[in-house]
């Protein structure tokens, strides 16, 4: 059962899907959602003659007996999810401070339009410090302005190549001043704060969690990067 190429028709199937689902075994519980409250399967022939109607005691009873057995499926249900969570969790792969770990970007607002679109993973970032068994402390950059703290279930090890092919972060470059400059990649985008304009900037060698909002005067040696982002989005905001 599916919605027409336009999807302005899937009202109309809710009744059938409901229905379908209603009527459904489900894994957990060896039982349709539908034989759980009522003790029958709904009959899907129109002429079909059932059976004669139970007595109240006995439909009672099997009723009962039907929640019992609904509540050790559901039991067993729970035990197996543990089982497997614990498989899959349990030092599968140890975290240690002082590990480079990739952050799973869930609950974490990006600036991206569509968070399913987003990148997957952020970092790399340090792991500075360990709380009981699964709740590490990150090193994040200050412009992520969110709580350092991470169940152990959002990480993932960094493993090294082993032959080395991964770039590392380029040093920033010093001017004339003696002041660090690093270098914009790419601007991502403009906003309006107060009476000045501000620039997303992707910073050339470093991940999608290092990306900074800096206002237009910090970008003086980009002119480039900032002309190419209004060519491309001429709509966004400028000086």
């Amino acid at each position: 059962m599916f919605s027409n190429h336009q999807q302005d028709n899937w009202v109309s199937l809710l009744p059938l899907a409901e229905f379908a689902y209603n009527n459904s075994l489900q894994t957990s519980t060896g039982k349709s959602p539908f034989e759980i409250c009522y003790g029958y399967n709904p009959r899907l022939s129109v002429g079909h003659k059932g059976g004669k109607t139970p007595y109240t005691n006995q439909h009672a009873k099997y009723l009962q007996q039907g929640y019992n057995e609904v509540k050790a499926a559901l039991t067993m249900a729970q035990e197996r999810m543990k089982e497997f969570y614990d498989q899959c969790h349990w030092d599968s792969s140890p975290i240690h401070i002082g590990d480079q770990v990739w952050l799973n970007h869930r609950n974490i607002n990006t600036n991206h339009p569509s968070p399913k679109l987003s990148h997957c993973k952020l970092g790399l970032y340090k792991v500075i410090d360990q709380y009981g068994k699964h709740a590490f402390k990150l090193e994040l950059p200050h412009t992520m302005k969110i709580h350092p703290m991470f169940h152990v279930s959002l990480l993932t090890r960094f493993k090294p190549d082993p032959h080395g092919r991964e770039p590392e972060q380029p040093p920033p470059m010093v001017t004339e001043e003696g002041k660090e400059e690093y270098k914009v990649e790419e601007v991502l985008n403009s906003r309006k704060k107060g009476r000045k304009i501000e620039y997303f900037v992707k910073w050339k060698g470093y991940g999608v969690g290092d990306q900074t909002w800096e206002p237009s005067e910090n970008l003086e040696n980009a002119k480039g990067q900032v002309e190419t982002f209004h060519k491309k989005y001429p709509c966004k905001p400028r000086p």
